[in-house]
């Protein structure tokens, strides 16, 4: 019996040390992105995963894009590079875009638009689809897109303190450059809060000084503009003050037609509020903001219906008040809006 024991230890110590000693096959290496889309002036630093040896940067075209010795890429002027990664003899590639055309895009309204979600809950950024135009910050750059958006940008026109959470903008970006391929440049313009009337009287002189910014800013940067666009999301307000249709349509038209008298705004996109259902009368005020909004795309050009989408949205996706909707809603409306915004862009 001992003899068979300690033949089975001998037996399992061999298969033990056999084991350990198999050869490990190391992870291959390769580079961070293989794709790249950038604007000139944006830094993008690639890496080449599981490697340990010497690389060598180039780049075909540094007239394109240029790379340092780090890894570090430069968009320089719009067109196409090749960045490569050798190590030894093995070459590792990555195509750069560099996009010559943005569309700038200013989102109004009140806190359903500064958003009141979870930055963490919002979806990942697609590479390449979005920029902030941060006016309160950062006037000489545009920084990639994150949530919360409009995060700091409050000044004497918006006021946000508190509520910026966690937007619908990136999903907005999205699904917009799905549609168009065309990074956008979001700029903040809402405040929680916030009635059409005191839009109509001084806040619309807010966006004028924030659209302008960012047009002279994309062109001190030889960007080409395709579309400037007003994304709006109020009524909330309108509606607790139990607004007629007639004056919340007039301080609406009021408002566009302002900006536009003094900005390259060619539309104002409309996302309808969403339904409130803690009082049966208010509801029907809400009721009342959502048909004139409607009824203002049917008949004014300057106007245009992008999403219905808050409409259809149950009480799981508000918080205890009714009105505040969470980051999941938010990621539906911008998602939808987006992509409506995105496929008119494209066919005009």
């Amino acid at each position: 019996m001992k003899k068979y024991t300690k033949l089975l230890l001998f037996a399992l110590s061999l298969a033990l040390f056999m084991f350990h000693t198999l050869p490990v096959e190391a992870a291959s290496a390769k580079i961070s992105m293989n794709k790249l889309s950038l604007i000139p002036g944006e830094t993008y630093t690639l890496t080449v995963e599981n490697n340990m040896d010497k690389i060598k940067w180039s780049s075909n075209q540094k007239k394109v894009a240029k790379v340092n010795s780090k890894g570090k890429v430069t968009a320089v002027a719009p067109g196409k590079a090749k960045i490569t990664a050798k190590i030894g003899s093995k070459k590792y590639t990555c195509t750069v875009v560099v996009r010559g055309t943005v569309d700038i895009i200013v989102f109004c309204g009140q806190s359903n638009m500064t958003g009141v979600g979870n930055a963490i809950e919002a979806p990942r950024l697609t590479q390449g689809a979005g920029y902030a135009f941060n006016y309160v910050t950062n006037k000489k750059n545009f920084p990639v897109l994150k949530e919360p958006f409009g995060y700091g940008q409050d000044d004497s026109y918006f006021a946000n303190t508190g509520y910026c959470r966690g937007s619908m903008v990136t999903a907005f970006a999205n699904a917009y450059y799905k549609q168009t391929n065309t990074p956008i440049i979001a700029v903040p313009a809402s405040c929680v809060g916030s009635g059409s009337v005191s839009w109509k009287d001084t806040r619309y002189k807010g966006v004028i000084k924030r659209v302008n910014a960012a047009v002279s800013l994309a062109k001190k940067k030889k960007l080409k503009i395709g579309h400037v666009y007003m994304v709006w999301m109020q009524g909330e307000n309108d509606a607790f003050a139990d607004m007629s249709a007639k004056m919340h349509k007039n301080n609406l038209k009021s408002i566009v037609k302002n900006v536009m008298k003094k900005t390259p705004v060619e539309k104002c996109m409309i996302i309808l509020i969403a339904n409130y259902n803690r009082s049966s009368k208010i509801g029907k005020n809400f009721t009342r903001i959502q048909k004139a909004q409607r009824d203002l795309c049917k008949s004014n050009n300057n106007f245009v219906l992008i999403s219905s989408k808050a409409t259809t949205l149950s009480d799981d996706y508000f918080l205890e008040d009714g009105i505040h909707i969470i980051q999941n809603g938010l990621n539906k409306i911008g998602s939808h809006a987006g992509k409506i915004a995105g496929k008119y862009a494209k066919s005009h």
